[in-house]
């Protein structure tokens, strides 16, 4: 192993432009958000590589005690004799008594928190994800007491105090639940991981903790409820709702991602319901069973209306999401406890069926269209008696002995 191709175990080696641009980026399955080597010929010097393979220059000290550091620049944008020049002049100016982090904050105009969202954070979420909307509902309604301080004066204790007061307020007479808390707190972390790389402050709200969450739905609805359910919704007056209310049980999508349909999703000459854009944003293909397509082939078409499931009295608009229909058909149903199912209940209970029934983790993975097999997981809550029947198993086998 040479200093001029560096790896991942090679922290400390004398930086060259040739074995900096071959630095490897850091694993994606590490637990650092950046890879740090280390310069031997400046002390404190280093390179960070990223994730995504973004590298930067950083000088690490100490000021009267206190551990510091300074972005110097992005590699390439600046090479290693320019980081070195820049380097020795930071090491100067602590020698001379003088914090070159605290010299360089004086003379930028750092924008606040709120600004500092809507005029980067915010276009940036428009372009990369769907859900920017509700972000934008978070910081508005849940923020205002950071809103107008300026980001490098943000501190842990402004960011927690901000989260374990969320924790103690109420709305509708409830406190909120600590998942919502811990939204609000991730997309402060997700801000923080931003400025950190366009303004060089710290992430502070990476330094605080989520609240434990004990608010998790485990509700699901069992065969014989989805049977009842599917069965009700088929015959509802509203065929549009019905016939949606009874797919989403059977398909297990998300509810906004069926609703919202057109016609030229669907093939039925390969069977194939085709959603462009989900939440991960990545299109799924959903393979469709013979009751699948006989329920879509039995659902009117509105003339001007492209949608699979249109609203009947709004020209050329999907219908909206029925949860009054939706505590009809369950009260219809004989569903117990209706209040703990929701919509998004079709899709835990279509995972959770197939799961507790013998269908394999990674299958229903592809079927929620999940990136990660961890989301999978949160839906795989076994019924009572298959918790029962698998408990019991190693006792019977014992048994048998």
């Amino acid at each position: 192993m040479t200093s001029n191709n560096p790896t991942i175990t090679t922290k400390k080696f004398k930086f060259t432009n040739t074995n900096l641009k071959s630095l490897p980026s850091n694993q994606v399955n590490s637990s650092s958000t950046e890879l740090e080597v280390s310069d031997t010929e400046i002390i404190g010097l280093k390179c960070l590589s990223g994730k995504t393979g973004n590298k930067r220059f950083l000088l690490r000290y100490k000021f009267n005690g206190r551990k510091c550091s300074i972005t110097i620049g992005r590699f390439p944008d600046i090479d290693i004799n320019q980081a070195r020049k820049v380097a020795r002049k930071y090491k100067g100016m602590i020698a001379d008594g003088v914090d070159p982090k605290a010299e360089r904050d004086n003379q930028v105009d750092y924008p606040t928190v709120k600004s500092f969202f809507y005029d980067t954070y915010l276009p940036l979420a428009k372009r990369r994800k769907k859900t920017w909307g509700i972000d934008e509902k978070r910081f508005r309604k849940h923020c205002s007491s950071i809103s107008n301080i300026k980001y490098n004066e943000l501190t842990v204790s402004h960011v927690m105090k901000l989260h374990l007061t969320l924790s103690e307020t109420k709305y509708k007479g409830e406190y909120y639940a600590p998942a919502t808390c811990n939204r609000v707190l991730a997309l402060l972390k997700t801000m923080g991981k931003l400025a950190h790389s366009m303004l060089d402050v710290d992430n502070v709200a990476d330094r605080v903790s989520l609240l434990p969450e004990n608010n998790a739905r485990t509700r699901y609805c069992d065969i014989d409820e989805t049977k009842r359910i599917i069965k009700v919704a088929r015959a509802y007056p509203k065929p549009s709702i019905g016939n949606f209310i009874a797919l989403l049980h059977l398909i297990g999508c998300r509810e906004g991602e069926l609703r919202f349909r057109v016609h030229s999703d669907i093939n039925f000459e390969k069977r194939t319901l085709t959603i462009p854009r989900t939440k991960n944003g990545t299109y799924h293909i959903i393979y469709l069973s013979d009751l699948m397509i006989e329920i879509l082939q039995s659902i009117p078409k509105i003339s001007g209306n492209n949608f699979v499931f249109p609203a009947p009295h709004k020209k050329g608009k999907p219908i909206g999401a029925p949860r009054y229909s939706f505590d009809i058909i369950k009260q219809m149903a004989g569903i117990e406890n209706p209040d703990e199912v929701l919509l998004h209940t079709a899709r835990h209970s279509v995972a959770s069926n197939l799961i507790s029934n013998g269908v394999d983790i990674s299958s229903v993975q592809k079927l929620l269209n999940h990136k990660d097999i961890s989301s999978t997981l949160r839906y795989a809550k076994l019924s009572e008696g298959k918790q029962r029947e698998t408990a019991s198993m190693i006792s019977s086998m014992v048994e048998e002995l």
